[in-house]
């Protein structure tokens, strides 16, 4: 395993590599640049749990994800800590949102806001909740969905890390995570055509087949395809027209490196914009659609 400081060398030289090949999204992956290394850097930080995450094999093969099964995030995890190292690289990569980023660690500092009620149900986050959260604060309702997004993203992909040996035992055929039961943000075909999905919540990584939707979890050929940019055949969409969703794709053989999921996501938004406008929605939501 990489350590903390080769991790970082690592993710500013593929970060680097994205930028020359694809100089369109510079902006975009720059204003991400302090996201993506705190997440990286929090993540070392966050203890191994006492608890024995001990995945059911006839609920997984159920379709039920882990964080159904047992909880994932608990009052002591160290949400209070983790929140002005995350309130600052958000402010840094958007300066639009620092104001509210002040206000967020402020109340958090001070025992206002606690951001673990956020997280006390297995659902996804309630939009209704942050709406009436952010108002509270006096805050946009976008910058306090993306402070949660990545500080319970750092949560759960330790809990991902943890459990990642013992998932690969239990089978799964879900388009959705086993582990937090989010959608995929992006799909990676590697070695001899097989493809792994990221999860858009907890960075997993499942085998699925290429042929079926993992939102429809059907195989249709007459209405699955994959769209292209020409001159740009390792980077293309998956598309299905029966749920009118896309998956964002890349070509990953053998001899090709290991690239970061959020900086290759993040280096495919210009096919987040054209499926888009052609009325498509992405199977999950992008870091960058939150804003």
């Amino acid at each position: 395993m990489k350590s903390i400081d080769d991790m970082i060398t690592w993710l500013n030289d593929d970060m680097d590599r994205v930028i020359k090949q694809k100089p369109h999204v510079e902006n975009l992956l720059r204003a991400f640049k302090p996201v993506i290394l705190v997440k990286y850097r929090l993540l070392e930080k966050v203890p191994e749990k006492r608890t024995v995450f001990q995945p059911d094999k006839l609920k997984c093969e159920g379709g039920i994800p882990l964080i159904k099964q047992q909880a994932l995030f608990f009052p002591d995890d160290p949400w209070r800590d983790m929140a002005p190292a995350i309130t600052d690289a958000i402010g840094t990569g958007f300066p639009h949102l620092a104001a509210d980023m002040d206000i967020l660690s402020q109340n958090i500092a001070g025992g206002k806001l606690d951001p673990y009620d956020f997280f006390r149900s297995p659902a996804a986050l309630d939009e209704e909740k942050i709406d009436t959260g952010a108002k509270a604060l006096g805050i946009a309702p976008p910058a306090l969905k993306l402070f949660l997004h990545v500080l319970g993203g750092i949560i759960l992909a330790k809990r991902a890390q943890d459990v990642a040996g013992e998932m690969a035992t239990h089978p799964w055929n879900k388009g959705y995570c086993p582990v937090c039961g989010g959608f995929p943000k992006l799909a990676m075909i590697r070695e001899k055509g097989q493809q792994w999905l990221s999860c858009s919540q907890c960075a997993h990584q499942w085998r699925f087949p290429r042929q079926k939707c993992p939102y429809w979890e059907k195989e249709s050929p007459a209405e699955t395809n994959y769209m292209y940019i020409e001159g740009e055949r390792d980077d293309m969409a998956f598309t299905c027209e029966k749920c009118r969703r896309y998956l964002l794709t890349v070509n990953q053989p053998g001899e090709l490196r290991e690239t970061d999921p959020d900086i290759t996501a993040l280096s495919l938004a210009h096919l987040d914009l054209i499926l888009q406008d052609r009325n498509f929605l992405p199977m999950a939501e992008g870091d960058w659609t939150r804003l």
